[in-house]
């Protein structure tokens, strides 16, 4: 221990009188009582000396050239380092007057000259034992001040706690439920703004989540720009995060190396100095699920304690986040699941499951909007002789691309393409009359001209080609879904008995 460090062994009191019998006399006396002792010839002198030591009581003489009692003791009290130091006078001097002064100016006592030792002993003692315990009182209090100032930080971290709690719970969709922390924490720390980058479902790029709050004009084409970017994993700051899984911390982004800080010029315009990133692991797969990033307009030096907090805090985000990625990817297979029951496995286009469901409805949807409604069935002519020609391989690759030339035929959103048998496919028209039917047939027989399909054993061509058959209903009709079949059916049938590769139209059967 050093020795300025040193402990006090026992109190320090010092003398201020201009008469040396006085200083010798109060210097014995007090040293007998084990004080440790300084003396002062003026109060010039006196105050040169507190700034080399601190004593724990001053005995102080009024009547002083230069600087007397109360001009010392009033300066002493101006001063923050020696204003709570006790001072007790010694006069001469026995009017009320006088004693109210030192009273006033800050004394905590007043002792007349001459004076009784005994008296002078009991009075140091007293008010060195309230010294003490105002020393002692005001260390308790420094120490309650800290536990208090420790105890509100811990109940704002803890309402940070549950307010990011109770956002995962009550928002369903989770990068609502990020937007909102990051915003809720921002207030927190008292920082300026932040952005989250998620991996996609290939877990190749990241991509970005802006905070919640957009009305801050000056961030507004930082977040713009921001979106269109993606990042690579150890590309720029959030890619580093997630390679690293480790959060880290820039002090001034807008003056970093390049490839630090990729976006250096977008912070700049928007005036960002420090910014720090922390992941979101997978509890379960330890992967990276998200990186969050904070921006201040200001410089600050790195704050672990900051840190662990933020990441203490968005790791309650793991589980919702985790659940969320495995619910998109249910959510995806559904959808695959859900895209293969109604398509057929070969060509892609609707199945005949759908085909039906579609034209009673469709067919229910006329009568009640007084519209139109055409079918259309198509056959591949001579497609048995095709695919014993060229063999089954061939024949599918066919039927994939005539699937194919119908979809691009009939290209409304509300016009439906369904395989409805081996070779034979159907086109539901809603709201079009045969003369709209018409021209999708025309479409489609040049789309598949313009195939040339080479068909060796083909009785009429070269290529492959349909034949087509059109049928069409209105709500005046008395018929059904089978009669217009039915219709579409014997126009096909027409087709075929004309030669193939032509169309017909049959009028509905309303029997």
């Amino acid at each position: 221990m050093s020795k300025s460090s040193k402990p006090k062994l026992c109190p320090q009191l010092l003398v201020v009188d201009d008469f040396p019998e006085n200083l010798r006399l109060l210097k014995t006396v007090l040293q007998q009582q084990g004080y440790e002792v300084r003396l002062a010839a003026n109060g010039k002198f006196a105050l040169t000396s507190l700034d080399h030591f601190q004593p724990d009581l001053i005995l102080l003489d009024i009547m002083m050239p230069e600087m007397n009692g109360y001009l010392f003791c009033q300066t002493l009290k101006k001063n923050p380092h020696t204003s709570d130091i006790p001072v007790i006078f010694l006069s001469a001097l026995q009017e009320g007057i006088d004693k109210a002064k030192a009273f006033q100016l800050g004394g905590v006592d007043y002792l007349t000259k001459p004076f009784q030792v005994e008296e002078l002993l009991a009075r140091v003692k007293h008010h060195l034992k309230l010294r003490n315990l105002q020393k002692e009182l005001q260390l308790k209090n420094g120490v309650l001040e800290i536990k208090n100032k420790e105890l509100e930080k811990t109940q704002r971290d803890m309402s940070l706690m549950l307010d990011v709690t109770k956002i995962i719970n009550d928002v369903l969709d989770i990068n609502s439920a990020i937007s909102q922390v990051l915003e809720r924490v921002c207030s927190h720390i008292v920082w300026d703004h932040a952005e989250a980058w998620v991996p996609n479902q290939e877990e190749s790029l990241l991509t970005y989540i802006p905070c919640l709050e957009e009305g801050i004009t000056r961030f507004q084409n930082f977040q713009e720009e921001s979106s269109h970017i993606t990042f690579t994993l150890n590309e720029g700051l959030p890619g580093r995060i997630w390679q690293s899984q480790k959060p880290e911390w820039i002090e001034d982004c807008s003056n970093c190396a390049d490839h630090l800080y990729i976006r250096k010029h977008l912070a700049k315009q928007s005036g960002f100095k420090s910014v720090f990133g922390v992941p979101i692991i997978s509890n379960q797969s330890q992967k990276v699920l998200a990186i969050l990033v904070f921006y201040k307009l200001n410089i600050e030096n790195r704050n672990d304690e900051l840190v662990d907090l933020i990441q203490a805090v968005v790791n309650q985000l793991a589980s919702p986040l985790e659940k969320s990625k495995l619910y998109q990817k249910l959510e995806k297979v559904n959808q695959e699941l859900e895209y293969l029951a109604h398509r057929d496995g070969l060509t892609k286009v609707a199945n005949r499951r759908v085909f039906d469901s579609v034209l009673e409805q469709e067919w229910l949807r006329m009568k009640r909007e007084n519209t139109c409604l055409s079918l259309i069935l198509c056959d591949v002519d001579f497609f048995k002789k095709y695919n014993d020609f060229y063999g089954h391989l061939k024949g599918d690759d066919c039927l994939i691309k005539i699937a194919q030339c119908l979809t691009r035929a009939a290209r409304r959103p509300g016009d439906l393409v369904a395989r409805y048998g081996g070779e034979e496919f159907a086109i539901i028209l809603p709201n079009t009359n045969p003369t709209g039917a018409s021209e999708v047939v025309r479409s489609v027989q040049k789309e598949i001209a313009d195939l040339q399909i080479p068909h060796q054993t083909s009785e009429i061509n070269q290529y492959i080609t349909l034949s087509l058959g059109i049928s069409s209903a209105m709500a005046t009709n008395l018929g059904s879904t089978k009669s217009l079949i039915n219709a579409a059916d014997l126009a096909l049938y027409e087709a075929k008995q004309l030669g193939r590769n032509k169309f017909c139209y049959h009028p509905l059967d309303e029997s």
